[in-house]
């Protein structure tokens, strides 16, 4: 029985002085080191990045990130300063979950204490390590009032919310961010929005809008009707970091290509609308697939490369590829940092081929197959370059984009005019934006012009685009915009098509 007593008093003993130690060890978060993603994300002052490779604690408002390639809810015009060659080199290991490895620095000594016992302690730190989920939560939303103050027949369609002055919530992304250890991450982005509901579902052939109703019977009170909304799913991806010079994301990532696209949350950028050309997705807004990237910091330039495989696009990409063709995509970016500023210049790369199938079920030879008839099919190619330049409070930004369409005899589309069909196409544009931030109340003026060029297939060929405003932050986490907006078609000056719209919009991150 003595022997019995005894064994248990010792059990006893070593158990509460391990707990005592794994309660004295350091936790996950700071066996990292920076960016733990359970801290609070920081926000970020709206004046134009100076950027670096990816950053340790991806998709929190404002911190900086690799040139177009960060997943903040927007990072593309935060300042921030530049990261040294060892940060830069470390980051990318914190981002991707370095939490799961020991750092046996950090592990109590054992002193006094049985090996049995350091044992115990270097086990509950493993567990506590490598198995312990860290989730963070947060995001941005904005509300924006519009106003046309031009020719509401002809130009009230193209504001996108109708010709008279209207309120709207543009914007309301939530981040799931999970730190899943042994170097492995997980960030899921969804928006949700109003749409369906409202829509105006435009007719091609006789022009005539029809408008959708997403007002449903409430079953828990008494079927009154009530409006649902939608959710889009931004991004859905899996990370593991091998290395600072190869990470691997699996699942469906914002194509990594110019400013404006990776970097879309509006508490941080700059005006309040993308440009033309971000907007018309000349490379794909999203894909899903494989992405692989990585960066290398040597002194004061950082360098940094992204190759993606996707299914490439259909109507139902996100889930199904319908051809047997895989899109390929890349971009390469650098960052040079000199004593009159950081200057950040990138080219990316997309190449696929767009198709769509039907489904038909057929009898052949006594046993029924199934058949997915391609109705339309045709290869794209985008090429961007991007520039971005930053001293102190001064910011210059542009991006150019190119995108040709090549279709496929059978299944080249008909034109507008009867008889006719879609030629084969090449369109391009052009932006820039610059502003400077001023000390008082973190107030910039800024503008910026834009050149789409739309080709002769298209009825509008070309337009063009002055924009402007103050972009003011009266704190870290909330932006004021005033944004003014000139639109003009030079083919069709006969015409007089020319917007002018004013708008307001206050956006917070949370």
């Amino acid at each position: 029985m003595s022997i019995h007593v005894a064994l248990a008093v010792s059990s006893a003993l070593l158990l509460g002085s391990s707990f005592a130690a794994a309660q004295a060890a350091p936790t996950p978060a700071e066996t990292v080191g920076p960016a733990a993603p359970s801290a609070p994300p920081p926000s970020a002052d709206a004046s134009g990045a100076v950027e670096s490779p990816e950053p340790a604690a991806p998709a929190q408002p404002g911190t900086s990130a690799q040139p177009g390639t960060s997943t903040q809810p927007g990072a593309a015009n935060a300042p921030a300063p530049a990261a040294s060659p060892a940060s830069s080199a470390a980051a990318p290991r914190a981002q991707a979950g370095a939490i799961g490895k020991v750092d046996a620095s950090a592990a109590p000594e054992a002193g006094g204490e049985s090996v049995a016992q350091a044992l115990a302690v270097e086990a509950v730190t493993e567990e506590l390590t490598s198995e312990a989920t860290k989730i963070s939560v947060y995001g941005f939303a904005d509300f924006t009032f519009a106003t046309l103050l031009s020719d509401k027949k002809k130009s009230g369609g193209a504001t996108g919310v109708g010709p008279n002055p209207t309120f709207y919530i543009g914007n309301l992304n939530v981040y799931l961010d999970s730190n899943l250890g042994k170097k492995f991450r997980s960030l899921i982005e969804l928006r949700f929005t109003y749409l369906p509901d409202g829509a105006i579902m435009l007719d091609p052939a006789t022009f005539q809008g029809t408008r959708v109703s997403a007002a449903y019977p409430d079953y828990t009170d008494f079927s009154r009707p009530k409006k649902v909304g939608g959710v889009i799913i931004e991004r859905a991806w899996l990370e593991y970091a091998a290395h600072p010079l190869f990470n691997v994301r699996l699942g469906q990532w914002l194509t990594p290509y110019g400013i404006w696209n990776v970097d879309h949350g509006s508490p941080v950028l700059l005006g309040i609308t993308r440009p033309y050309i971000v907007g018309s997705e000349w490379l794909p807004q999203r894909q899903t697939g494989i992405e692989a990237y990585g960066s290398h910091g040597i002194s004061d330039t950082q360098v940094g490369y992204h190759l993606t495989l996707s299914n490439g696009r259909g109507p139902v990409d996100s889930y199904m590829d319908l051809d047997k063709n895989k899109a390929v995509g890349w971009r390469l970016w650098l960052q040079q940092d000199t004593p009159f500023g950081t200057v950040a210049v990138g080219t990316s790369g997309y190449k696929g081929r767009y198709t769509d199938a039907g489904q038909a079920v057929s009898l052949e030879n006594g046993t029924y197959v199934t058949n997915f008839p391609v109705t339309s099919s045709y290869d794209e190619l985008g090429l961007a370059a991007d520039l971005k330049y930053t001293w102190d409070e001064f910011l210059f930004q542009g991006e150019y984009i190119m995108h040709d369409i090549r279709y496929d005899d059978d299944h080249r589309p008909a034109g507008f005019i009867p008889g006719t069909w879609v030629p084969d196409s090449r369109t391009w544009g052009a932006y820039f934006q610059t502003g400077y931030r001023l000390p008082w109340y973190g107030i910039m003026p800024w503008f910026g012009l834009e050149y789409d060029r739309l080709g002769k297939s298209s009825y509008v060929y070309e337009v063009c685009a002055i924009v402007g405003g103050l972009n003011i932050r009266p704190t870290e986490n909330v932006v004021l915009k005033l944004v003014g907006l000139h639109v003009w078609m030079p083919y069709l000056k006969e015409q007089s098509y020319d917007m002018d719209q004013l708008i307001t919009q206050v956006a917070w991150s949370f």
